[in-house]
């Protein structure tokens, strides 16, 4: 299921006053490769530091040096650069939880993930995959969030549907248990704002058709409790729809009901407690994913009715003329990826439907709305999806 991403902050692709240093280290290590020592950067809160590391030359390099403190003073892990090449690593201004703040306006909630400066979208290394603490069960067609510093994981099957929601500390790489969902539920629609997460229609109980739910609640982490609100209007009841906020709303696109794949599109305002009805997307779509960019909203992958029925255009949503221009389509189409957001772009990853025995993607590529681009990464090591 898609990860709805917290509020993405509007970029204008460059860094600020004083913006990133790019500093590099002097001098190159030949021979054996050796680690690029730091690189000093300091960058005004919404923006990403650079700070490279001296080249290593040599058979393999060394893991790359820490990247300079942002302006909350954290740095970030040091990138591998390509061909065995030490870089330092990238340090993303951050706000208090450590995520790059809003490019325009340079500051960022703790609960939101801007798009940062220009910097924080360039690929300049080996991207990895490294293995961390497992969830304390096996899930799947589950909801993901990012609120406050922590990953929250929203029910699903675990093997059967589970109220439970979890949440990771990426500082300590560890899982903790969080109140659950009031009921038992799989494939919901969930997004955050202003440090408060929202699920917004969802299969109930052991259905993995329906019908939907429109119903509405809120988590508040502060008191580790859920309060329902006002749910989606009747005869717009889906679950696995794709979600994004922007300001105080957050934007529900597609989802399904029924074994039936919809082309509803909605708003909530989480400040007022009301929907409002949206222009229907051009095409039925669920298992989708979306986000905000440079004030406009950006839809891709998922797919229709069965799981080979992908959907491989991407759309953008102007909320201002409420129209769907279409922009480059997904190189690799699928449904049912996860998605996140950094450094400006839409991250999508796995999927389901591939033509292999086990039918699931390995697949990552991300989305730039700026340049309205693909690119393709090394795929993942276990293919997944349902997340």
């Amino acid at each position: 299921m898609v990860a709805a991403c917290g509020t993405s902050g509007k970029s204008d692709g460059t860094t600020g006053a004083g913006g990133a240093s790019n500093a590099a280290s002097a001098g190159a290590t030949h021979g054996a490769g050796a680690s690029g020592s730091s690189g000093a950067s300091m960058q005004p809160a919404g923006h990403a530091g650079s700070g490279a590391g001296a080249p290593s030359s040599g058979a393999g390099g060394a893991a790359g040096g820490t990247g300079g403190p942002g302006a909350a003073g954290m740095p970030s892990a040091g990138r591998v650069g390509i061909g065995g090449a030490s870089a330092g690593g990238a340090s993303a201004s951050a706000a208090a939880a450590g995520r790059a703040g809003d490019g325009s306006s340079g500051t960022a909630p703790a609960d939101t993930g801007g798009e940062g400066g220009s910097d924080a979208g360039v690929t300049d290394g080996t991207p990895t995959e490294t293995g961390l603490a497992s969830l304390p069960a096996a899930r799947q067609e589950h909801g993901v969030v990012a609120l406050n510093g922590e990953v929250f994981v929203l029910g699903g099957y675990t093997p059967d549907v589970t109220p439970s929601v979890i949440a990771y500390d990426p500082a300590h790489d560890s899982w903790r248990s969080v109140a659950d969902f009031p009921s038992p539920f799989n494939h919901p629609a969930a997004g955050v704002v202003d440090g408060t997460l929202y699920v917004m229609g969802y299969y109930a109980g052991t259905s993995l058709t329906g019908p939907a739910t429109g119903r509405t609640f809120a988590y508040d982490p502060g008191t580790d409790a859920w309060t329902e609100k006002k749910a989606l209007p009747s005869g717009t009841e889906r679950a696995g729809g794709c979600v994004t906020a922007l300001g105080t709303k957050l934007y529900v696109f597609g989802g399904g009901n029924s074994g039936e794949a919809t082309n509803l599109a909605s708003v909530y305002d989480t400040a007022a407690d009301t929907w409002a009805e949206l222009p229907a997307l051009p095409e039925t779509r669920e298992h989708c994913s979306a986000y905000a960019s440079g004030g406009k909203l950006y839809i891709a992958g998922g797919r229709t009715h069965t799981i080979p029925e992908f959907r491989p255009s991407t759309l953008e949503f102007d909320p201002e003329a409420k129209t769907y221009p279409p922009r480059t389509p997904i190189p690799t189409p699928r449904g049912g990826a996860g998605g996140a957001v950094l450094g400006g772009r839409l991250f999508l990853f796995g999927g389901e439907g591939a033509d292999n025995q086990a039918g699931v993607f390995r697949d990552i590529e991300a989305y730039d709305a700026r340049t309205d681009t693909w690119e393709a990464f090394a795929p993942m090591i276990v293919p997944r999806h349902g997340y």
